[in-house]
């Protein structure tokens, strides 16, 4: 399974009950969506947008050298988990037709809006010549090689 990372904060995981519970009214569809379990390529789906939503908050508060510089090692580090996430995504089990096309028509509009955005800081980053920065264009490049594995 092969997607682009991107950004929304996980749901809790429903609870299984070892006893079955009373009755309930009927539930509205935000909760029948909490309520849902989520499958592994869900959930490691929801990983990807967390570490990229953390990714685009770094990068909308570089302003100036000092904190271009201070972003350098927080996007090191998220480089870093995203090759990780890349490669767990090898590991997942396959997704039929059906699946995959619930898990597109439910993250990918998320996904492209955060990848957007990035490529929107990226850019007015690169116009401001990196604020001075000598490491931030490494620590870019780093992360962009993450997302291509």
């Amino acid at each position: 399974m092969k997607t682009a990372p991107a950004i929304i904060l996980p749901l809790a995981l429903a609870a299984t009950a070892a006893e079955p519970a009373p009755p309930q009214p009927a539930a509205q569809p935000a909760q029948q969506e909490e309520a849902r379990a989520i499958s592994p390529a869900e959930s490691h789906i929801r990983a990807g947008i967390v570490i990229t939503a953390k990714v685009l908050d770094i990068l909308s508060k570089i302003q100036d050298r000092d904190t271009a510089e201070a972003a350098v090692a927080p996007l090191m580090r998220l480089g870093e988990e995203l090759t990780l996430w890349a490669k767990a995504t090898a590991t997942l089990p396959q997704l039929s037709d059906l699946e995959r096309m619930e898990m597109e028509d439910r993250y990918m509009p998320v996904i492209k809006r955060v990848n957007d955005r990035i490529k929107s800081q990226g850019e007015r980053i690169a116009a401001a010549e990196f604020y001075g920065s000598r490491n931030l264009p490494a620590a870019l490049v780093h992360i962009v090689q993450s997302t291509a594995q």
